[in-house]
């Protein structure tokens, strides 16, 4: 199912907001880890509906990742 671009566009910006403040990191630097992450093609291209997740669990999987590469 393909979700409407723009309002994938306002999630990104929740999860990546959410990661910045749970991580006390830049908007900048959240994004960046955003959109080179695993979670981001699955996000943006659909896939198993997780652009149907809650911000907060997207987040709290970014988070995870980030701190695993950490």
């Amino acid at each position: 199912m393909d979700a409407n671009p723009i309002l994938l566009q306002m999630k990104y910006s929740r999860v990546v907001a959410l990661l910045a403040k749970k991580e006390h990191i830049s908007m900048r630097k959240a994004l960046d880890i955003f959109y080179k992450s695993k979670l981001y093609p699955l996000v943006s291209e659909g896939i198993s509906d997780m652009h149907c997740m809650s911000d907060a669990y997207l987040a709290d999987e970014l988070e995870q990742e980030y701190q695993m590469k950490q």
